[in-house]
């Protein structure tokens, strides 16, 4: 799974943003990233949220379909995570609740 390792609090700043890039535009919240708390592995306590390409290009609203690339705050939303080079990839294993199993 390709996102963001970060704190619960980044991940909460990151979703309202998100969020605001919507209803700024007078749309209702219609799509968030999302967030998973890291249950083992390296990162484990923290956060993921996921920003794989595939989500990047998701068709989100509109005649074409604006994806969340298209939103200007995009650049300013992953910039403050790093940026897509500081994107990783962990074992979906790693996110999935030990009482899941």
């Amino acid at each position: 799974m390709i996102g963001y390792i970060t704190t619960q609090e980044q991940a909460e700043e990151i979703n309202a943003a998100i969020a605001k890039a919507q209803t700024d535009r007078g749309f209702p919240v219609f799509w968030l990233a999302g967030s998973d708390p890291i249950y083992t592995g390296e990162h484990a306590g923290k956060c993921f949220i996921p920003c794989d390409d595939a989500t990047l290009s998701t068709p989100l609203i509109g005649h074409p379909p604006q994806t969340p690339v298209d939103f200007p705050e995009f650049t300013t939303i992953i910039e403050s995570m790093g940026g897509l080079d500081a994107r990783i990839d962990i074992p979906a294993s790693n996110i999935t609740s030990p009482q899941e199993l």
